[in-house]
């Protein structure tokens, strides 16, 4: 028996960086012997699988037919839809996309797949309210594989929103579960200098700079922490790497306005 598999790939979706649930894409050739009639789930499954391939490769457009297929043998496919939403973000389409998202979701409110991907739409477009929901269910998913990742974003949105004690254990649980996350470790700090807690902000911040390299988040916060412990060194150090890293920037502190979506 032949058996050829084909690789997996992480696809992502602009800065955002959606994570799809690879599969490699397996067929089995006997040699000498009729196979016996795929059942619905398989050939369900067949389509699923091809489509996946061509989204994860340069040949995105080509994933339209076998989803139209999965479709029809299954017109509830939380997986076939789910990767209709991805189809059209590829093809620049999020309001489609979102249609798709939220028919599969129907279907399968627990896909996490799904809940990733429509929540890292709705946070692309700065829609953090609608966001809290799909993470809050994604977290829940002890089985799910980016858990740690999904906390942290759950704690940003939660920041965000004016939860402090929410994002505050949502960051907590990140580092629990994955304690290199600068992004989790940079969310305590910000909660504890919005809270006038500098030595708590300091040692957040201090772990954030330990777990990766200088990001604007990181060099920003360094600023304002700075400033509210008068510690002339770090606010030279952070300035020059902000210069370094944004050199035609006026102020990259200033973050772009944004207007949350409906």
């Amino acid at each position: 028996m032949r058996r050829a598999c084909a690789p997996s790939r992480r696809l992502a979706l602009g800065v955002v960086g959606v994570i799809m649930a690879s599969v490699a894409g397996c067929v089995s050739e006997p040699s000498g012997t009729i196979a016996p009639p795929a059942s619905r789930a398989e050939r369900l499954e067949a389509q699923v699988n091809l489509a996946r391939g061509y989204l994860e490769s340069e040949a995105p457009a080509r994933a339209r037919a076998p989803l139209d297929r999965a479709l029809a043998i299954d017109s509830n496919s939380a997986d076939a839809l789910g990767l209709y939403a991805v189809y059209f973000l590829r093809e620049g389409e999020p309001r489609l996309a979102e249609t798709y998202f939220r028919r599969a979701l129907r279907s399968d409110p627990a896909h996490a797949p799904n809940l990733n991907n429509f929540a890292a739409l709705l946070l692309s477009e700065g829609r953090y309210r609608e966001a809290r929901d799909p993470l809050r269910r994604l977290v829940g998913d002890t089985g799910y594989a980016g858990r740690a990742r999904a906390f942290e974003r759950l704690g940003d949105v939660e920041r965000r929103l004016g939860d402090a004690a929410a994002a505050r254990d949502a960051f907590t649980r990140a580092l629990a579960l994955e304690p290199s996350l600068q992004g989790a470790a940079l969310g305590l700090a910000e909660i504890a200098l919005a809270a006038g807690d500098l030595p708590t902000a300091a040692r957040y911040f201090a772990d954030a700079r330990e777990q990766g390299a200088p990001t604007r988040e990181t060099l920003c916060f360094g600023q304002r922490l700075a400033a509210r412990t008068g510690d002339t060194d770090l606010a030279a150090s952070q300035a020059l790497a902000l210069r370094s890293l944004y050199p035609n920037a006026a102020d990259p502190c200033v973050e772009p306005a944004r207007t949350q979506g409906p």
